[in-house]
């Protein structure tokens, strides 16, 4: 069921495109922000959304293009009547750090990662489904996150 309060509809889907800078990961978060608060979300939940996506747009910057100029990330949120689905797309370097099932125990376990790779232990923690398939040229990162 969707969010009580919500201002979004189900089914309906929302694409952000930005060049893949941070400066701009930022813009997606505070849009991201709105739209997970029109969605019904708490505050705390919309700022641990906010947090899980630009995290994730941030290791897309920074592994993926290693700050590379004049190219793009897109992610897709999709609304469905039980959750809301975050896709990220990119043509980057392919770098998994996610293992087989999706929350992946490297991502989870932080004696694996160095001090500055926490992003992923957050996205892990905030999202209820984390999974990531290189498709072609295509980088694919599925963030999901289900309506309580």
């Amino acid at each position: 069921m969707i969010l009580e309060n919500s201002e979004i509809d189900a089914g309906s889907s929302i694409i952000f495109r930005i060049p893949a800078r941070l400066a701009d990961v930022r813009l997606m978060g505070i849009s991201v922000n709105a739209v997970f608060g029109k969605m019904g979300f708490g505050d705390v939940d919309t700022f641990q959304l906010e947090l899980a996506i630009t995290e994730a747009a941030n290791n897309i910057v920074k592994h993926a293009y290693a700050y590379a100029e004049n190219v793009f990330i897109t992610m897709k949120i999709l609304i469905a009547a039980d959750r809301v689905t975050c896709t990220f797309i990119d043509t980057g370097k392919f770098k998994n750090f996610l293992t087989n099932n999706g929350q992946g125990e490297i991502a989870t376990d932080t004696t694996l990662l160095p001090p500055n790779s926490r992003g992923i232990c957050i996205i892990c923690d905030v999202m209820d489904e984390v999974s990531y398939r290189r498709s072609g040229d295509k980088n694919i990162l599925t963030l999901v996150k289900y309506f309580a």
